[in-house]
C-alpha cells in the first residue's frame, strides 16, 4: 500500500487543453527534474485517498508545462475533478536535483527568455524576451537594443554557443536571415 510519506507533491493540473481529456500541468521546483515519461503512475488525492492514475500519453507545452492524458480519463467533462488540483509523484521517481547541465537534453526554447543572442558574424543582437510557438517553426522573439523585433529561428543548426552562467546565445545566422524581418 502506498502511503503518504512515500509520496511528493510533484505539481499541479491546470486546466483542460482540447475535449479529448488532455490536460495541462505544471510540475512544482521540488519535482522539476522528475521525468513523468518514465513514472508508472501519477497520485491524485480524492476523498482523503492517493488513487494512481497511469499516464497515456505526455507531449512538452513549454518548459513549465507538459499535457498529459489519463489511462479512462477522455472527456473534458471526466477531467473537471482533476483542474487545479496537485499531483503526487513516488519519492522514488523523483531524482535529485542536480546542476543544469548545457550538454544534456531537455532544453526548451523558453528557458532562453531573459539571455542576451548574439551573432559571430553580426554582433549584439538584443535580448530574448519570448517565444513564437504558435507554429512548428519555433522562433525566438529578440528584443532589438535600439527597439524593435527580431525573429529567429530556434534551430540546433543556428546555435553555436549556450553559455548558462553568463545567460548568452551565440547564434551562426545564414546571411540574409535578419533582412527577413
Amino acid at each position: 500500500m502506498i502511503t503518504r510519506d512515500m509520496l511528493c507533491e510533484a505539481g499541479r493540473f491546470n486546466k483542460p487543453h482540447g475535449i479529448k481529456g488532455e490536460i495541462s500541468v505544471t510540475l512544482s521546483p521540488e519535482a522539476e527534474d522528475a521525468d513523468l515519461a518514465s513514472v508508472r503512475c501519477i497520485f491524485v488525492e480524492m476523498e482523503g485517498i492517493m488513487v494512481p492514475f497511469f499516464i497515456s500519453s505526455l507531449r512538452p507545452k513549454t518548459a513549465e508545462t507538459s499535457l498529459v492524458t489519463l489511462e479512462g480519463i477522455d472527456s473534458e467533462e471526466k477531467l473537471r475533478p482533476f483542474v487545479n488540483r496537485d499531483f503526487y509523484l513516488l519519492r522514488s521517481d523523483i531524482p535529485e536535483p542536480e546542476g543544469l547541465d548545457p550538454d544534456a537534453d531537455g532544453f526548451y526554447a523558453s528557458d532562453f527568455i531573459g539571455f542576451e543572442a548574439e551573432d559571430i558574424e553580426l554582433g549584439r543582437l538584443g535580448t530574448i524576451t519570448d517565444v513564437n510557438d504558435v507554429t512548428d517553426n519555433v522562433l525566438f522573439i529578440i528584443t532589438r537594443p535600439g527597439g524593435g523585433e527580431l525573429l529567429v529561428p530556434v534551430a540546433d543548426e543556428f546555435i553555436d554557443e549556450i553559455d548558462i552562467e553568463g545567460r548568452r546565445l551565440v547564434t551562426d545566422l545564414p546571411q540574409g536571415i535578419i533582412d527577413l524581418n
